[in-house]
């Protein structure tokens, strides 16, 4: 899906995995005549050769020998999902959507297909009919499929938002994923719950996707909310529906008068809503002010007379009066309303963006695009930054898989210190491919690292800097960036104070040192630096990180020790304590020390990972089970976490989730394997943070230990 693949693999991936899969082409329930089919031999012989195709991975002669069975047996229940499923994953929606209605044709209760039917025609625009269809899955039900669960509630979410229905959309999404960590798009989905934005994200103008992420950030719940909010509110003082979130929040939380006033200041950012008068009609009755809860109220269904939350409130408001027969009226006008949900706002979308419709879909101009195209160069070129953020806009609307288009969009946005949604673009850049010359894309990439490096995410940064690294444009920059990432100064190159500088450009050469694998080299200058600036944080961390990746665990071990003296709140040489203890294969010590990481960070995916693997070792399997579950949450994409969670599961009796989880792992594994080819094998990654678990940092063919 266009909206949850980075989470997801491209969902299609995962949630043909976390379906039965084509093997053996055995997937529903068999209902046809057994007989007839057997006894039709070009039916056998097709439906045998379809499924070797399937489990060889020839996808597209599976397809084809399936098709050809099912013009044979148009009954044949089992070829349409398994023909469904295989489009699906072939990004063949149009295809993938009929073979699903032929499904629930057979099978209407198969909530998986309907989902799946939705999924299809969510990615073809036809946005009515996914959303019929995703609810339909949700009262059908999902079976043995949570993975199928949580994609279909995710793009059924999406699209009660795009239609105004916030209240239900926001709540689904807190159902579906409020039990562990949320991907940055079910944050970026709840961003749009909490501004009330009716527009989906791809929907949205570039320019406001950091407030809306910021806005998810809140809203999450990961962060302290209470104390986020007035920092939100402070940097968009004028934004609609942040006073109104805030004041619902310090409602719950009792402070009654500080949310009366932020209600009443969401009146005068959005005049026409009733929301805020209901809010404060509700305020001032527990503040025992009647008369203000009654003209509030008043106020609240003179806006908006159809909705029936206005009227509940005057109801309320009168009964409080003692005007009990006008307020049985409300409650029965209210009762007589059908919930319906919020009309698109043509305000917020005029903020926020501009809706593609539904399946017809604008053809682009190739002459004009191309036109935009060279003045946005011509204008980012010249220092124009503006004008071609205003170009690049319009473009992205047409092609939003345009990578170079959005890097050369964060570019822009990194000039004018829009530093926020720079990051985001330029992050999205990379994930759709870069292309131009080798200096542009290592502009692309150097300014994507710092900007990683600023918000904290070194490991990240490290990684990139290293694909930039070598002979050419910006090659000291890239040094000295790699500098302030293996010491964790989370600072931009030019905020960096002068008493920093050298000991950074010393840091950096030597993780350039380390990239180029000269490690007698870095152990030398590791020794110098540390004899000049002992008690320079992270110093220590960082190499005895480098020494760890040379399998020398002792000296690493008394570097990780002298960063706990120097940083004792870090998560990070605990977790390095732990992953030494476990390569020496004393599981007993790494227990301790990634039980303190976690008490440290408990969103360090590593540190749950090498708890759940130590307690694997010393047989504590359910503990284990938790741990590893954990660290899956926090880091879906890392291959060794999912193998020793099949490991446990297949320890405490759970043989099925063994067999998901092993096939995850080859999944990943094999992804990992791909990303390693392409950017070569380096025995040092830089320090990791605690979270980094995207891709394993030695994945091999064969399965972890």
């Amino acid at each position: 899906m266009t909206t949850l693949r980075a989470g997801l693999r491209s969902s299609s991936v995962l949630l043909v995995l976390a379906l039965p899969r084509v093997h053996g082409i055995a997937l529903l329930a068999q209902e046809s005549d057994p007989n007839q089919i057997h006894n039709d031999a070009s039916f056998e012989n097709l439906q045998r050769q379809a499924a070797a195709e399937a489990d060889a991975g020839k996808n597209a002669e599976a397809m084809r020998d399936i098709g050809l069975a099912l013009a044979i047996r148009p009954d044949w229940k089992e070829g349409w999902w398994n023909l469904g499923t295989m489009q699906y994953d072939s990004n063949q929606y149009q295809q993938a959507a009929q073979a699903f209605r032929r499904v629930v044709e057979f099978a209407p209760e198969m909530g998986p297909a309907w989902a799946l039917m939705g999924l299809c025609e969510f990615e073809l625009k036809d946005y009515a009919n996914a959303l019929s269809h995703l609810q339909t899955a949700q009262s059908r039900g999902f079976g043995e499929d949570p993975e199928i669960a949580r994609v279909s509630s995710y793009h059924l979410a999406l699209l009660l938002v795009r239609q105004g229905d916030f209240e239900r959309g926001g709540k689904l999404l807190n159902s579906a994923f409020g039990q562990g960590p949320l991907s940055p798009q079910v944050k970026m989905a709840l961003g749009l719950v909490l501004l009330r934005v009716p527009l989906l994200p791809e929907e949205l103008d570039p320019s406001k996707d950091a407030l809306v992420r910021a806005a998810g950030e809140v809203a999450s719940g990961e962060t302290a909310s209470v104390t986020r909010f007035p920092e939100l509110i402070l940097s968009n003082p004028k934004t609609p529906y942040l006073h109104y979130a805030y004041g619902i929040l310090l409602a719950k939380g009792e402070h009654l008068k500080e949310a009366l006033l932020q209600q009443q200041e969401e009146t005068g950012i959005s005049p026409q809503s009733a929301l805020p008068w209901i809010q404060i009609s509700d305020l001032q009755s527990k503040l025992h002010n009647q008369a203000q809860a009654f003209s509030a109220a008043e106020k609240a269904v003179t806006l908006d007379p159809a909705l029936p939350a206005a009227h509940e409130s005057l109801a309320a408001a009168l009964e409080a009066l003692g005007k009990n027969e006008r307020a049985q009226k409300e409650r029965e006008h209210s009762q007589s309303l059908a919930p319906v949900a919020e009309a698109r706002d043509p305000q917020m979308i005029s903020l926020y963006g501009n809706p593609s419709g539904s399946n017809e879909q604008k053809q682009p101009d190739a002459e004009t695009d191309a036109d935009r195209w060279n003045q946005a160069m011509m204008d980012y070129s010249t220092g124009r930054y503006a004008n071609a953020i205003a170009e690049l806009k319009h473009l992205l609307q047409q092609n939003p898989s345009d990578g170079t288009g959005w890097a050369v969009l964060g570019l822009s946005e990194y000039h004018l210190s829009d530093y926020e949604n720079a990051r985001i673009h330029l992050e999205r850049g990379e994930q759709f491919g870069l292309s131009g010359s080798a200096d542009s894309v290592r502009l692309a990439k150097y300014t994507l690292a710092i900007l990683l490096v600023r918000g904290g995410e070194f490991g990240h940064a490290s990684e990139i800097l290293a694909s930039a690294a070598g002979p050419g444009n910006l090659q000291l920059e890239i040094r000295f960036a790699s500098g302030l990432a293996l010491l964790h100064i989370s600072k931009l190159p030019e905020e960096v104070q002068p008493a920093q500088r050298d000991l950074a450009e010393h840091a950096g050469e030597i993780a350039e040192l380390l990239h180029e694998s000269k490690y007698d080299q870095a152990d030398a200058e590791f020794e110098a630096l540390l004899k000049q600036y002992p008690s320079t944080p992270f110093l220590h961390y960082a190499y005895g990180t480098a020494l760890l990746a040379l399998s020398q665990y002792d000296e690493a071990a008394a570097q990780m020790r002298s960063e706990i003296a120097i940083s004792p709140t870090s998560e990070l040489p605990f977790v390095r304590l732990a992953s030494i203890a476990l390569r020496k294969e004393v599981p007993s010590e790494a227990i301790a020390s990634a039980e303190r990481a976690v008490e440290l960070a408990a969103d360090s995916a590593e540190a749950h990972y090498l708890l759940g693997k130590a307690a694997l070792q010393t047989g504590g399997t359910a503990r284990a089970v938790r741990e590893l579950e954990i660290a899956c949450r926090l880091a879906p994409g890392s291959p060794e976490t999912h193998f020793n969670l099949a490991k446990a599961y297949a320890k405490s009796g759970q043989t099925q989730r063994a067999a998901e989880e092993r096939a995850t792992f080859i999944d990943l594994n094999a992804l990992a394997e791909q990303q390693k080819s392409q950017q070569g094998n380096q025995a040092y990654r830089g320090p990791r943070e605690a979270g980094d678990m995207s891709v394993a940092p030695k994945a091999t063919a064969n399965p972890p230990n």
